[in-house]
C-alpha cells in the first residue's frame, strides 16, 4: 500500500535511502530486486554455486595424468574457496543485515527531533542527493567495467607460473595455458566478487557522505543527554552492522595466509599477529572514520553545555548554599532533610555532570570491540592450523585436570 500522506513517503524513502548501487540496481533492472531482502539467504546461496561450484568439475578435466594432481592443488587453493563459498555470500547476506538498519539509523535524525524546523528543507536537500548518487546508473556500469577490466588485466598480465598449479592446463593448445577452472575463475567468479565488493565500496561511500553532509546541518543536540554524546550516540551501532563485512575482510587476508600454509610456505606467530592487528584497524579506520565528521558538532555543544550548565550549576549552588549554609537559623532551615531543595538540585548536578563528560566522538566501545572481534575471527582458524592438534588437544585437557 501506498504511504497516506508526503511526510509518510519521505520517511519511506528515508529508510530505504542506502538500498541500491551495484550489483542492486543490475537486479531491479532484471526485474530480481527484492526491496525486503528477504531473499539474501537464497542468493547467497546462488553466488556461491556460481561463483565456486563449476571450478571444482573443470578442475578435474586436464588430462587423466594429471587429474589427481591438479584435484590436489585445487583443494589446498584455501583462498578460491574463502572467496567464493565464504566472502561473496558474506557480502550478499551484509545487505539485508546492514542496508535496512544503515536506514533506519537514517531516519532517527529526523524521528529524535535532531533535524530543527529551520534545517528541514537542507536537510531534504540531502537526502534526495544522497538516492540521486544511489541511483546513479553510471556507477553500476563503471563497477562492471572495473570488475572485468581487472580480471582482463590479470588474464593477460599475470603468468599462471604465479598462480596455483589448478590454473594451468596440461591439455595441448589451451589459450594461454589456462585451464577451464582457471577461466571461469578469472571471469565470472572474480568480477562477481568484485561487483560486490564495489557495491560495498560506494554504500560506504554514500554512508559517510550522508553523515558528512547532516553534520554541517544545525543539529539540535543536548549536551546532557544521558547516551553521552549530544544524542548522537545512536549512529555508532552501525559498527554493529558491519560486523559481517568485517568477517568477509578478514576471511580474505587469512585465506591468503593459510592458503601460503598449506602451499608449505612458513608463518610465525608473529606474523600472523602484526597481519591480524593491521586488518582490525583497517576495518576499525574504514567504518569508524564516518562518524568522526560529527566531532566538531559535539565539541560545539560541549563547550556551550560547560558554559550554560556550569552557569546554571554555579547560579543554583550559590542559591542553596545562602539559604541554608549562610542565612541565619530560622524556621524554614530548622529541618533541611524535608525540603525538596537538596534533591532537586542533586538532579540538576547529575544533568551538569553529564554536560561536563559528554563525549566528542560518538563511537560506543563495545560496537567497535564487537566489528574488532567479527574482523578476528576468521584468523582463529588460521592460528590453529599453525598449531599442531596433540598440542591444542593438551592444553585443552590440562584447563580441566
Amino acid at each position: 500500500p501506498l504511504p497516506s500522506n508526503a511526510s509518510d513517503l519521505r520517511d519511506t524513502r528515508e529508510l530505504h535511502l542506502f538500498n541500491g548501487g551495484p550489483p542492486l540496481r543490475l537486479l531491479r533492472l532484471w526485474g530480481r530486486f527484492d526491496p525486503d531482502h528477504q531473499q539474501g539467504v537464497r542468493r547467497a546461496r546462488i553466488v556461491a554455486c556460481v561463483g565456486w561450484l563449476p571450478l571444482r568439475l573443470p578442475a578435474l578435466l586436464p588430462i587423466p595424468a594429471g587429474h589427481d594432481e591438479v584435484w590436489r592443488a585445487f583443494l589446498r587453493d584455501a583462498s578460491v574457496h574463502a572467496r567464493s563459498l565464504i566472502v561473496a555470500p558474506l557480502l550478499v547476506l551484509a545487505e539485508a543485515a546492514c542496508i535496512p538498519l544503515l536506514g533506519e539509523l537514517a531516519h532517527t535524525f529526523r524521528d529524535r527531533g535532531l533535524i530543527p524546523a529551520a534545517e528541514l528543507p537542507a536537510y531534504e536537500r540531502v537526502v534526495h542527493s544522497i538516492r540521486r548518487l544511489r541511483d546513479w546508473w553510471l556507477v553500476e556500469a563503471v563497477a562492471v567495467v572495473l570488475a572485468y577490466g581487472l580480471a582482463v588485466l590479470l588474464v593477460t598480465h599475470v603468468p599462471t607460473s604465479f598462480l596455483p598449479d589448478w590454473h594451468r592446463s596440461a591439455s595441448e593448445g589451451a589459450p594461454l595455458g589456462r585451464s577451464p577452472a582457471s577461466w571461469w575463475a578469472m571471469l565470472v567468479s572474480l568480477p562477481l566478487l568484485l561487483v560486490l565488493l564495489l557495491g560495498w565500496a560506494w554504500r560506504i561511500f554514500l554512508w559517510a557522505l550522508y553523515l558528512w553532509r547532516v553534520s554541517r546541518l544545525d543539529l539540535r543536540l543536548v549536551a546532557s543527554h544521558p547516551e553521552g554524546a549530544g544524542g548522537l550516540m545512536f549512529v555508532s551501532y552501525s559498527l554493529n552492522s558491519f560486523s559481517l563485512l568485517g568477517i568477509a575482510i578478514g576471511v580474505i587476508v587469512a585465506g591468503l595466509e593459510l592458503a601460503h600454509l598449506l602451499a608449505g610456505g612458513d608463518i610465525t606467530p608473529e606474523q600472523l599477529g602484526r597481519v591480524t592487528f593491521g586488518s582490525i584497524v583497517f576495518v576499525l579506520v574504514l567504518f569508524t572514520a564516518p562518524l568522526l565528521c560529527f566531532c566538531a558538532p559535539l565539541l560545539r555543544t560541549w563547550r556551550q553545555g560547560v558554559k550554560a550548565y556550569g552557569a546554571l550549576a554555579q547560579r543554583v549552588g550559590t542559591s542553596l548554599e545562602d539559604r541554608w549554609m549562610r542565612a541565619p537559623p530560622g524556621p524554614e532551615t530548622a529541618e533541611p532533610l524535608s525540603s525538596p531543595d537538596f534533591s532537586a538540585v542533586a538532579d540538576l548536578f547529575q544533568s551538569v555532570e553529564k554536560a561536563y563528560q559528554m563525549r566528542v566522538v560518538p563511537v560506543e566501545l563495545r560496537s567497535a570491540f564487537t566489528l574488532a572481534m567479527a574482523t578476528a575471527l576468521p584468523f582463529g582458524v588460521v592460528a590453529l592450523a599453525l598449531v599442531p592438534f596433540d598440542k591444542v588437544l593438551e592444553k585443552m585437557v590440562g584447563l580441566f585436570l
